[in-house]
């Protein structure tokens, strides 16, 4: 046989004539010297992944098919979802009983992949985030802290915000306290233990007088009359505001 009729793997120089051989770069080899050169090594068996196997890699990490499992429970993630954690694959099942949150509501794993609600520490489902007294989800909308529990804005001002005895609308910004006016007309409203935090008093009502005194180092102005802005009446009760 002539030199220009040999077929022979670039390493070695065996001839290739009838064996099994791969190409690499236009570049031909037996399959014993590819795998000594180009395998790549298995991380969980440390032995090289063979022409004849299967090669998964995750990160420049490599394994052979029979040898990518759960680090945990030892069953095959070969085209499964898996989990990375601290150089450990896990099944998604693993992962959630190990290192997913639960659920503060019905005490439930919140798997990967779902949706999850934190607040202050606290971790719900998305479907178990709801509004105490309406029951409707949460999500991502506004909501008040109070009592153990979580509000919308529109129950907590049905609950608990303080309403114009004449116009309806909800008080923002004020530290009700229940005084006596100057003409004896006892106050309707009741006591709120939340400071408010206005200094510019410029949002009142004009058609006023009012007092200002200190209580306990704190600035008090006791509004005794005003004019309702859009009725015009003169209503007489005591609000107090704490400018702390």
């Amino acid at each position: 046989m002539s030199t220009s009729e040999r077929f022979d793997c670039h390493y070695c120089k065996d001839s290739l004539l009838g064996k099994k051989y791969i190409m690499k770069e236009d570049t031909q080899y037996c399959t014993k010297c590819y795998e000594n050169l180009f395998a790549n090594c298995c991380e969980e068996c440390s032995t090289p992944i063979g022409c004849n196997s299967k090669d998964l890699s995750y990160k420049d990490r490599h394994w052979h098919e029979q040898c990518f499992k759960c680090a945990k429970c030892s069953r095959s993630l070969a085209d499964k979802a898996f989990a990375a954690r601290e150089d450990l694959l896990l099944c998604t099942e693993c992962h959630a009983i190990d290192y997913s949150s639960k659920c503060i509501t019905c005490k439930k794993t919140i798997l990967p992949g779902s949706r999850k609600m934190e607040y202050k520490g606290n971790s719900w489902h998305e479907t178990c985030f709801l509004c105490h007294r309406c029951q409707q989800p949460l999500g991502t909308k506004s909501f008040i802290p109070k009592e153990n529990g979580y509000f919308c804005v529109p129950c907590f001002e049905k609950q608990f915000a303080y309403q114009c005895c004449a116009c309806k609308k909800v008080w923002q910004g004020l530290n009700i306290s229940p005084l006596r006016s100057a003409s004896g007309t006892a106050s309707a409203s009741t006591a709120c233990s939340a400071p408010c935090h206005w200094w510019d008093v410029a949002f009142l009502p004009s058609a006023m007088t009012f007092c200002a005194q200190s209580v306990g180092g704190r600035s008090e102005i006791s509004v005794v009359h005003f004019y309702h802005c859009a009725q015009q009446k003169n209503f007489s009760f005591a609000v107090t505001l704490v400018l702390s």
